[in-house]
């Protein structure tokens, strides 16, 4: 199952093992947005590639 996985913040020490739980396993992919600026044309791309979109707050 292909997992993508959106950040909007930097995630802490609970989310980082919440996102190893769920994605063992699994083909993953990240995007971070609190990173510069997000190519949204990619990630719209992205989220209708994946099995399964998770945002992480």
């Amino acid at each position: 199952m292909k997992i993508l996985h959106i950040y909007r913040n930097e995630p802490n020490a609970d989310c980082k093992k919440l996102v190893e739980v769920v994605s063992e396993g699994n083909d993953n992919d990240h995007i971070k947005l609190f990173e510069g600026t997000p190519d949204y044309s990619k990630v719209v791309d992205m989220v209708f590639t994946a099995d399964k979109t998770i945002c992480w707050w």
